[in-house]
């Protein structure tokens, strides 16, 4: 059996939880309670160095870093397969991967920290920069999904490893925006997979 060591509000467990419910994987949580600390213990820092969530262990292989989880388990669980047989769109969905994750991730983070102040210490010129950044570069993932449902044709890894950010943009009031008319209905589209329901 799979066992996942989660905290239920990770966006890093919640894309391998994505990954694991596409495939129709069985799997134990273990949870791991980051305001107590518990991913700092010893017995977890032996699992994951970084101290950090998630953790996979499965047929005695322990793994950390949502996305080579990912990568791992499409790799031994191939059905349904969830990158492109095209080695080409393959290396497309690594690359938006990493875009959406690294390229945003400046705005993204400064936005995250302003908005889960307090009311009263909130700087709203910098929530409005970031936003406005954020918009600007999402503009490129609007026109990459084209008139695709999904960001290399079909549903893939790229799509479960940037859901969550995709989610906090809209928790965060990024999306939707008139100005990515493709990006809103490609996350409510996301949304109505049984796969992401059972996450979110």
């Amino acid at each position: 059996m799979i066992k996942l060591y989660d905290f239920k509000s990770s966006p890093n467990c919640q894309r391998v939880k994505v990954v694991l419910a596409e495939k129709n994987l069985p799997y134990e949580i273990v949870p791991i309670d980051l305001r107590k600390q518990e991913q700092k213990t010893p017995e977890y820092l032996k699992l994951n160095p970084d101290g950090k969530v998630p953790v996979l262990v499965d047929d005695g292989t322990v793994l950390y870093e949502s996305c080579i989880i990912n990568e791992y388990l499409n790799e031994k669980y191939p059905n349904p397969p969830l990158m492109p047989a095209d080695l080409g769109k393959r290396a497309k969905a690594r690359i938006l991967t990493d875009y959406g994750l690294a390229h945003l991730d400046g705005p993204y983070q400064k936005l995250r920290v302003e908005v889960t102040k307090d009311p009263k210490e909130q700087n709203q010129q910098v929530i409005d920069a970031a936003k406005s950044d954020l918009r600007k570069l999402l503009r490129r993932l609007e026109d990459e999904l084209g008139d695709q449902p999904y960001l290399v044709g079909d549903f893939s890894l790229a799509d479960a490893d940037l859901l969550p950010r995709f989610t906090r943009l809209e928790g965060f009031g990024v999306l939707p925006d008139p100005s990515l008319p493709r990006l809103g209905k490609y996350l409510q589209r996301m949304k109505e997979r049984p796969s992401v329901k059972a996450v979110l």
